[in-house]
């Protein structure tokens, strides 16, 4: 037990020194710090301070304390990595130190399909009834704004024109007879008319005079006597078989037509007149008055303005009867492309009826949008457009118009597109494809 005890210990004193003679902290290895500078230094200065950042590392300094052997070889590494840093940076060239500039970002492309639509696409109908008499239209054929379209037949407006004319000179010259001064003959025949319908009113109302009721009585006699003759003439022959043929009785009976007439008149000079022959006396007398009265002081006011109505009245009725006749001449609003003839010569056009389809040369691309995009949007921005028809070519155009609105539904606002240039190869109906560039 002795003997073991002092083995043991004598191992456990030689472990004690072994572990005593080690330095754990000294053999870690220890890295060189390197650094790249942005810039090209002057010669020797890396060297120089790669030499100084060696010496202040305390990392460096405690090896070198430690472990010689190891401290040689980091100064060494050291001076090295300096060396060769300097021996590249004399090699440079000095135009280096400047950073050249990087290039541009390159732009966002936003795809999307649409439609291809023409600006304008109108329907040319008529507006005035008629048969059309000229139709110089096919389909496909390149028509001006003021071309001839169709012309329809004018005879019936035209006779409405005349119409109308004719009313207009009537109102012209009612307004002119208005404006006239009377003439002094006119002024003369009213007075003499107002004097025989003042004395025949008189007449009726005033009954006959003397001399006037002594005449009829003498009417009434003479025909009276003229019977008494006849009347013995008559019986002279009143035997005779024949008697109806002869001219007494012929006689007979006309003075006694006269006595019955003459009787008449006398009674009514004595009784009067009536109340409707008084009436239409006085009627008469107040017309000639008015009308001696409108002559002397000419029309009133009121009276000019009413015929003045009247006329602009007859020129409304010739401006809409001529519209009427231009009307007839259908012609071309814009400039465009015949899609569509729906008529022919011959055919009655009822005013709203088609007679032809006209597209605009100038077409455009609608597009839908999302919202999260419409920041990046801006009227004039770049867009390329592409179709099937023609793989491989695209065609420059430009954003014209955005929607003020975004469509609920879909959350996308509608972008209009329109090529920079006119081209026939961009037809309407064909679908095509949009690149809109995001700088």
């Amino acid at each position: 037990m002795t003997r073991r005890g002092a083995w043991l210990g004598c191992i456990l004193v030689a472990f004690t020194l072994v572990l005593t003679s080690c330095n754990f902290t000294a053999a870690e290895p220890t890295s060189v710090p390197f650094s790249v500078t942005p810039y090209a230094p002057e010669e020797g200065t890396s060297a120089e301070a790669d030499s100084a950042v060696a010496a202040s590392d305390p990392a460096t300094d405690s090896l070198a304390t430690t472990n010689t052997t190891t401290a040689n070889v980091v100064v060494s590494d050291t001076t090295t990595s300096g060396e060769t840093a300097a021996s590249n940076t004399a090699a440079q060239p000095v135009a280096q130190a400047t950073a050249a500039p990087q290039a541009a970002a390159p732009s966002t492309t936003l795809r999307y399909n649409g439609e291809i639509a023409p600006e304008h696409e109108i329907v040319i109908v008529a507006e005035t009834a008629g048969m059309v008499l000229d139709l110089p239209l096919q389909i496909g054929d390149i028509v001006a704004k003021g071309d001839l379209v169709a012309q329809l037949d004018t005879t019936l407006v035209e006779a409405q024109k005349a119409q109308a004319m004719a009313g207009l000179e009537a109102a012209a010259a009612q307004l002119a007879l208005a404006q006239m001064p009377a003439d002094v003959d006119d002024v003369a025949a009213a007075q003499a008319a107002v004097n025989a319908a003042g004395a025949a009113y008189q007449r009726a109302t005033g009954g006959l005079t003397p001399e006037e009721e002594r005449l009829v009585l003498a009417q009434l006699k003479q025909a009276q006597a003229a019977v008494t003759v006849a009347q013995a003439g008559y019986n002279q022959v009143k035997g005779n078989p024949a008697i109806g043929m002869l001219p007494q009785s012929l006689q007979l009976q006309q003075a006694t037509l006269a006595v019955e007439a003459a009787q008449a008149q006398y009674d009514k000079a004595v009784i009067g007149a009536t109340d409707d022959v008084i009436a239409g006396a006085y009627a008469q007398l107040a017309a000639a008055r008015a009308q001696f009265q409108r002559l002397q002081e000419g029309a009133k006011p009121e009276q000019i303005k009413a015929v003045e109505a009247q006329v602009k009245q007859a020129e409304m009725g010739v401006y809409l009867a001529q519209l009427q006749v231009s009307k007839a001449t259908v012609k071309a609003a814009v400039d465009g492309i015949v899609t569509r003839v729906n008529s022919a010569v011959g055919a009655m056009a009822a005013p709203g009826a088609p007679l032809a389809t006209l597209l605009s040369r100038e077409i455009k691309v609608t597009i839908a949008v999302e919202e999260t995009r419409l920041s990046q949007l801006a009227i004039g921005q770049t867009a390329i457009i592409s179709v099937d028809a023609y793989p491989g070519e695209t065609f420059e155009g430009t954003v014209t118009i955005i929607a003020p609105e975004l469509d609920p539904a879909t959350r996308t606002v509608e972008v209009t597109v329109e090529p920079k240039e006119v081209t026939s190869k961009l037809a309407p109906g064909m679908s095509a494809t949009v690149e809109l560039l995001i700088p």
